[in-house]
């Protein structure tokens, strides 16, 4: 009962974080505050009040419609809600101790926010890559999973920092030589140096891997089963890396 307990809690835990997950998704973009004004409708303005504004539940309680204006509610907004619940709860369910948990709780919780951001404005904003990086490496101390001691973690840490980025940045030249073309962009070089922090260099080819086999898949589907895209059309790189991040996480971390 106790450990049915914790988990429910963890999950509402998560909800509520995906219900902020929103706020950065939507304000970080466009450059505005995620501390004030509190929430409103993008639609009518109108604050939202706090009955309205319960993560995920509001949702199907208002009809999927603004009370004020009516004007539908985006799916996403429930969607995020729900992932970043989904994810603690998994995340929580394999390591059950904290300290584990609360490091690899914020870089999945940090990497749907940016999966999000995305695929609607094809960016990674640097304050969110940049904290990714720095909180993996000043908490690389603490973080079990690279090493049985301090010094390894920190070293251990850097090395999955310079290891992404040079990775990246390789496959990004490479690839703008080879079409003539920027290929990869900034985001994706300073995501897998964040993602090194937290993971080794073992964590990035795997993530990397990962991420690409998933993202060809993608991209074959949508040219040739949607032909909703055609080849050398741009398509988002940071979610299919954070796919491949969050598996690792998933098989590898304990």
């Amino acid at each position: 009962m106790e450990t049915l307990l914790i988990q429910i809690f963890i999950f509402f835990l998560g909800a509520c974080l995906g219900s902020f997950a929103n706020v950065l998704i939507y304000r970080i973009p466009k450059a505005i505050s995620i501390f004030m004004p509190g929430s409103r409708c993008p639609c009518c303005n109108i604050s939202i009040k706090w009955r309205d504004n319960i993560p995920i539940i509001s949702f199907f309680l208002l009809r999927t419609l603004c009370r004020n204006c009516k004007n539908p509610i985006s799916i996403i907004y429930p969607l995020v809600e729900f992932l970043v619940a989904l994810a603690m709860f998994v995340i929580w369910s394999l390591t059950g101790e904290f300290i584990t948990f609360v490091i690899f709780g914020f870089l999945a919780f940090m990497l749907i926010v940016i999966t999000f951001i995305d695929l609607k404005h094809s960016i990674i904003p640097d304050s969110l890559s940049i904290t990714i990086l720095l909180a993996g490496f000043v908490i690389s101390p603490l973080n079990q999973h690279l090493g049985p001691d301090f010094v390894i973690r920190i070293i251990y840490s850097f090395v999955g920092i310079f290891s992404g980025a040079a990775i990246m940045y390789l496959i990004g030249f490479t690839g703008e030589k080879i079409f003539k073309k920027e290929s990869l962009g900034g985001g994706d070089i300073k995501l897998m140096a964040g993602a090194g922090a937290f993971l080794g260099w073992e964590g990035v080819v795997f993530s990397l891997f990962i991420g690409s086999f998933i993202g060809t898949l993608v991209s074959l589907f949508l040219i040739y089963a949607l032909k909703t895209k055609t080849w050398g059309d741009y398509i988002p790189f940071g979610p299919f890396l954070s796919m491949g991040i969050i598996f690792y996480i998933l098989f590898f971390v304990r």
